[in-house]
């Protein structure tokens, strides 16, 4: 119908009048009926223009690296970033003449680091030189008989029937060794107590006596023995236990109870028995060495005394073959050389543990190996360093020597993890940038804070705080050289 007509024509009729309307108000200039200039239009799925345009330039970007790199936008701000981007700019550029650099470094400090000596000797200097104590101490040190007693040496001990063993607790100073007697000791046998007879002459014929006076037990039994078969009032001890026996070699059933009541009778204390069979036996011989004697001078007489011995090791009879020889004086030698040996074993478990965090962390053996390299240019070159300042390896430096370590992995891993916590796929060039522009600062912060520590201790009267600040001082100045 008409009317029907008209309804349907009217939606253009006023969608065409909107149109003339909107038209003529943006002729005349009128504004108060038109959208604003910078108001965003209305598309199809409610999203404006502008977010359109938005996703499409960031398309395919994770929404967290746009605000990381917001932030460290804002970081780089600061002078010290702009700094460490211009050293990291250099850096780069050189990075090949670098390393040749840091590896001729290592390999200069490692000659250094390998003359390193044992202490020539075992005192211990806890004040300096110039304080009244330590002077009366080098006082006394020329004193007649101090050097009366160096040049009289110890007294060595040789010893059968008993390990050299430790079965005590090595972590725990209150736990003490038990004695751990050896069962293939066996003097009874004829050929055995022959040995151990003539065993003194030669002894004494190479080490010399302990004193003028002193004779082997077995010298001694054999001496007793003579002297009772030809008294006519021998001793009771003689008659009940020795069976008539006139020398040494005494019958193998009767050695044991013969030697036994001899010792009680004179108190010997170098004949020990249990459940009445000899189960250790000590002789004495003379030493030249004392326990505050050069760590050279000990390591020879320890050298000599065990090549004699393998050597009659060799030629002794299967059961008085396994003597050993001990002295106090080598206790020092003994504790010199566990130093040493675990100086190097705690800088080799240190780097050992330093790039197991560091490969297990960022999986890459590319960033392990220079972290590795890193921490050991920070240990031979600090070790170096003590050496060209004349330090030894004594037992204040032994344990000054264990913070070396521990401190020169700190920086070298902090700076790795910066180098792992870059999330995404980015190249090696921005990860380096970022891990030494980010944690740099912090680096530097803590390694001031450290040195100024370390000048405070250089001043205090005590030497060991002394050499700690020196070491501390060494060590963090060559881990912010290998981080950086």
């Amino acid at each position: 119908s008409e009317r029907d007509v008209m309804a349907s024509d009217a939606p253009n009729s006023v969608a065409e009048n909107e149109v003339d309307s909107h038209e003529s108000i943006v002729s005349d200039g009128v504004e108060e009926h038109a959208p604003a200039e910078d108001a965003e239009r209305t598309i199809a799925g409610g999203r404006s223009e502008k977010q359109l345009q938005t996703d499409a330039a960031t398309k395919g970007k994770d929404p967290d690296d746009e605000e990381r790199q917001v932030l460290l936008d804002l970081e780089h701000q600061t002078l010290i970033h702009r700094i460490l981007d211009g050293y990291y700019d250099i850096l780069h550029e050189f990075r090949w003449p670098v390393l040749a650099i840091v590896f001729a470094a290592i390999l200069a400090c490692s000659v250094v680091a390998a003359q390193l000596s044992l202490p020539v000797s075992s005192d211990v200097a806890i004040l300096p030189d110039s304080n009244e104590y330590q002077k009366h101490w080098a006082w006394s040190q020329n004193l007649l008989s101090k050097k009366l007693a160096r040049e009289e040496g110890g007294a060595a001990l040789i010893l059968w029937g008993v390990k050299p063993a430790d079965t005590g607790d090595h972590l725990n100073p209150d736990s003490w060794t038990t004695l751990d007697l050896d069962d293939l000791f066996d003097p009874k046998l004829e050929d055995s107590q022959s040995y151990l007879l003539n065993f003194c002459d030669r002894l004494f014929e190479k080490f010399g006596k302990v004193d003028e006076d002193y004779q082997c037990p077995m010298v001694q039994f054999d001496m007793w023995l003579k002297d009772q078969s030809s008294s006519e009032r021998p001793s009771e001890a003689y008659a009940q236990n020795c069976n008539g026996a006139n020398s040494t070699p005494v019958p193998a059933e009767d050695f044991d109870s013969c030697i036994i009541s001899w010792s009680r009778l004179y108190n010997n204390t170098s004949i020990l028995q249990k459940d009445g069979s000899v189960k250790i036996m000590e002789v004495r011989s003379k030493s030249n060495v004392v326990y505050d004697m050069p760590q050279s001078e000990l390591k020879e007489e320890w050298t000599t005394y065990e090549t004699w011995l393998d050597n009659e090791r060799s030629g002794a009879p299967s059961g008085v073959n396994r003597m050993y020889h001990s002295d106090i004086a080598f206790w020092w030698f003994d504790t010199n050389e566990q130093m040493m040996k675990t100086a190097y074993g705690a800088a080799g478990i240190a780097l050992v543990c330093a790039a197991a965090v560091v490969f297990l962390s960022a999986r890459s053996f590319v960033l392990t190996s220079f972290a590795a390299i890193s921490i050991v240019y920070v240990l031979v070159a600090a070790t170096a360093c003590l050496v060209l300042l004349g330090w030894e390896l004594g037992f204040l430096e032994s344990i000054l020597f264990a913070i070396l370590i521990g401190i020169s992995c700190d920086f070298v891993i902090h700076v790795g993890h910066a180098y792992t916590m870059y999330s995404g796929n980015v190249n090696r060039h921005q990860r380096s940038h970022f891990s030494l522009t980010h944690m740099g600062p912090s680096i530097l912060a803590a390694a001031f804070t450290t040195f100024m520590a370390a000048v405070v201790m250089i001043f205090t009267e005590i030497t060991f705080f002394r050499k700690f600040a020196v070491i501390l001082f060494m060590t963090i100045l060559h881990s912010t050289i290998g981080c950086f």
